[in-house]
């Protein structure tokens, strides 16, 4: 069964890692799929994966930090779907592995306006017309650095608990319409998004190591893989969820305290 069928999604950041991850799964239960990302290669790359499996999908190349752009993505999304978007995946984002004074304010700026401001420009953008189903997502792609501190991810960490808390804030504020919207916190996964070269460098150790020890921080001994976070998006999309407002989801393989 595809519980996504008729769907409308734009899944940000989905020319690779996770967010690609994610529309494909979004487009194999059904949906119809907006996949974008600064990278045109990449999207188009996308979008001839999911086509390739008998999904729908479209490309439109945009930077999230750029009001034009933005606005452009919502109006071509609605023109390609063929109506408004009722599922947006804020999955793209950026990371640098430093020590606090280490990351100068230009860091600072870098890491906070990819990942705060300009996702909110992003929701700022499709809410009004997502206000209007019967049923709407808005999910992020927080982290768990985003429930704890880290060693060397001060900016990241900085934007993924803003992340966690615009889920909790709007959750509040639309939460008797019909919009959910939740934030999926993810542990280590192997993506080109994660500086492990940097990790090991700022903790006096060599890449493998750091890896190990990153997956040995977990209850099930292993890094979570990209088609579990999808699944649960996936799950957190499907009226299966109506009753999930304002969560913030670890899938890190137990490295939280449970």
């Amino acid at each position: 069964m595809e519980v996504l069928r008729g769907r409308r999604v734009v899944v940000t950041g989905s020319g690779r890692g996770i967010g690609k991850e994610i529309a494909m799964a979004m487009a194999t239960e059904g949906a119809a799929v907006v996949v974008t990302a600064r990278s045109e290669n990449q999207v188009e790359q996308t979008v001839a994966a999911i086509r390739s499996a008998g999904g729908q999908a479209h490309a439109v190349v945009c930077d999230i930090s750029d009001d034009d752009s933005v606005v452009r993505l919502a109006e071509e999304s609605k023109r390609l779907l063929g109506g408004g978007v009722d599922t947006l995946i804020n999955n793209a984002g950026v990371y640098k592995a430093a020590r606090f004074m280490d990351h100068d304010l230009a860091d600072w700026d870098w890491i906070l306006g990819v990942n705060v401001v300009s996702t909110v420009r992003v929701c700022r953008a499709f809410l009004p017309d997502m206000l209007g189903f019967d049923r709407s997502r808005m999910i992020f792609l927080a982290s768990i650095a985003g429930k704890k501190g880290s060693f060397g991810q001060a900016a990241y960490n900085a934007s993924k608990h803003a992340q966690i808390a615009l889920t909790r804030c709007m959750a509040i504020e639309y939460g008797r319409t019909s919009l959910r919207v939740n934030a999926i916190c993810p542990g280590f996964t192997m993506t080109d998004l994660i500086d492990v070269e940097g990790l090991a460098a700022i903790r006096g150790t060599d890449m493998d190591q750091t890896w190990s020890e990153i997956e040995a921080a977990s209850t099930i001994g292993r890094t979570v893989r990209l088609d579990e976070i999808a699944a649960l998006a996936v799950y957190l999309a499907s009226p299966s969820a109506d009753g999930i407002n304002g969560q913030s989801i670890a899938i890190d393989g137990g490295i939280l305290d449970v």
